[in-house]
Formats: structure tokens, sequence, C-alpha cells
């Protein structure tokens, strides 16, 4: 049930993500939100494997806080990479 925050997060990121991000032609619309997601899926997993529980402050602040960063420096590393080439 938790996991259904993740998804409501992230696609509300992905609704900020077009007036976070500048220079949106070298990414897709849906490039931002799936960093997000992937990486909260993963993260909220390992951590609860690792033995944290749904209800423990770290899986929820590692979670929320990781996300935009992780979809930040993701688009930003996408973008610099495709403006190489």
């Amino acid at each position: 049930m938790e996991i259904i925050f993740i998804l409501v997060y992230g696609a509300l990121l992905g609704l900020m993500a077009p007036y976070l991000l500048s220079g949106r032609e070298h990414f897709g619309a849906l490039v931002a939100p799936a960093l997000a997601l992937v990486y909260g899926f993963v993260v909220w997993t390992v951590l609860t494997w690792v033995g944290l529980s749904y209800t423990d402050y770290w899986i929820w602040t590692v979670t929320m806080l990781g996300m935009p960063l992780v979809m930040i420096l993701g688009v930003r590393f996408i973008r610099a990479k495709r403006s190489r080439d």
C-alpha cells in the first residue's frame, strides 16, 4: 500500500519536471519521472529487504529526498551527453 505513495509522488515530480528542468528538447517528457520512479522503487525495495519497516523514518527520507535529486541529476547527465553528440 505504501508503494502507491511512491507512484503518486513520482507522478507529481513528473508534472513539475518541465518547470524545474531546462533543455527539454534534449530528453523526452517521460524520462524525468521514469528516473525518479525507478530510483524510488529500487531504493524502497532494497531498504525493505535490509529490514527497515514502512513506518521507519529513514525509508521515507531516503526515498522522498532521493527521487527529485536523482531526477534532476539524471536529466542533467542525459542533457549534457546529448548536447555533446
